[in-house]
């Protein structure tokens, strides 16, 4: 079978079974019909589509021009699969990070197995049945816990692709060393915001609830958390209060107990200033965080080194811009990094390292499939999305053919490549 079949057929069985995707993130996650299709079942059937329509072009040998041909030589690079590849994805966007990788390594021509995430159980159960009825036989399915996952990372892979935490990742990454095993590492890491000024500020924060609210915060590129300048905290506040009133609280539930107990304890010791809700047996039975913003957390506070992952909302107030990026230049590069200021068509990160950079905005840096998604040092190893996935499951091999020229014409072709530069 053709990739680009197994591609219709996988496309064709996703289609089939989006009531049933819906039915499982709504169960596993909380999201709503919109949420679920906007954030999961549209990205997968665009990325289907988008390598249908370019996946006979990029297959293609690339014929490489030099000066070689000019004495019957020829090179090609010949796109092949890595082999048999392992795609360990995550629990928050169970459909969106298992089937985009997924895509670019069926089209690349590889056999794959597929770990999802035991956290979001429903939806691991139609990964299952989908792939299964597409009756694509190069691809299989493991059920299982962490257990599962260690066993299957003791075998043999041509290449691994992971989607999770840092902590886990260079497990990971340490295993595949092991045996030389190139790795993709998606990860993630607190994605701070820097609002410049406050002329831009009621902007900022509309757009950063928005980002924060997706799937109750837990998206490994949200918000983490703000510099605000000093001063500002009861305007941002009354915004938020504003925009809830507007559009509504957030949506989704956190994934369990053990997650919702991580994020209280964050908020020990803490500033609260402002709770759209309350903490109490009924919301943690429904896994109903209510979004919470802190005020000036300690540096070595749990809630200012760990990803948060929910939400909870810091901000940190600052009087000199100049020590926020000298402060950022510090700490791990993070997979976004998101910046608000009124000097529109400036876009200067100052030098900061980032996965990905989005200024007056949150979350878009990731939408356009020509674009690039990864993360950097801490937040991550590799780049996908788009032919960056075709290429992630990829071995470009160059083929040279030489021809029936003698090596003592070569040499002379040669020497006068050499004089033309010494010249």
């Amino acid at each position: 079978m053709k990739n680009i079949d197994k591609l219709e057929k996988l496309k064709k069985s996703f289609e089939r079974n989006k009531d049933l995707v819906t039915d499982a993130l709504y169960k596993d996650l909380g999201k709503n019909f919109e949420e679920s299709r906007l954030s999961e079942y549209y990205p997968v059937i665009s990325e289907f589509d988008y390598f249908l329509k370019n996946l006979e072009k990029w297959s293609e040998p690339e014929k490489i021009k030099s000066f070689f041909n000019f004495i019957g030589c020829g090179t090609i690079i010949q796109p092949e699969p890595y082999g048999k590849v392992l795609i360990i994805s995550p629990w928050n966007y169970p459909f969106n990070l298992t089937f985009i990788p997924l895509i670019g390594a069926i089209a690349a021509g590889n056999e794959v197995v597929l770990k999802p995430s035991e956290n979001s159980k429903f939806s691991s159960e139609i990964i299952k049945k989908i792939i299964e009825e597409s009756g694509v036989e190069d691809i299989s399915v493991v059920l299982g816990d962490r257990e599962t996952t260690k066993e299957l990372l003791n075998s043999k892979f041509d290449y691994i692709f992971f989607t999770g935490s840092t902590k886990v990742g260079k497990e990971v990454y340490l295993k595949a060393a092991e045996t030389l095993t190139p790795v993709t590492l998606e990860l993630g890491g607190k994605s701070p915001v820097i609002i410049e000024d406050e002329h831009c500020l009621q902007d900022a924060v509309e757009k950063i609830i928005w980002g924060k609210f997706f799937n109750r915060g837990q998206t490994c590129v949200a918000p983490d958390y703000i510099y605000l300048p000093t001063g500002l905290k009861d305007q941002f506040v009354e915004l938020t209060r504003e925009y809830i009133r507007k559009n509504g609280d957030v949506q989704g539930k956190i994934i369990n107990n053990e997650h919702f107990e991580r994020l209280e304890n964050l908020l020990n010791n803490q500033n609260i200033i402002y709770q759209n809700g309350k903490i109490d047996d009924d919301t943690k039975n429904k896994g109903l965080f209510p979004f919470t913003i802190v005020l000036n957390p300690k540096d070595d506070d749990p809630i200012s080194q760990e990803e948060i992952f929910g939400p909870i909302l810091p901000l940190v107030e600052y009087e000199s811009l100049e020590k926020v990026y000298w402060d950022l230049r510090l700490k791990p590069a993070p997979l976004a990094l998101y910046i608000f200021r009124s000097d529109k068509g400036n876009l200067s990160t100052k030098g900061l390292k980032a996965g990905g950079v989005c200024i007056n905005s949150t979350m878009l840096q990731i939408i356009d499939k020509r674009v690039p998604f990864g993360g950097v040092g801490y937040s991550g190893l590799g780049q996908y999305h788009g032919k960056y996935t075709f290429d992630t499951f990829t071995h470009y091999k160059p083929i040279f053919e030489g021809s029936g020229i003698k090596i003592s014409m070569l040499r002379k072709v040669i020497n006068l490549i050499l004089n033309k530069i010494k010249k």
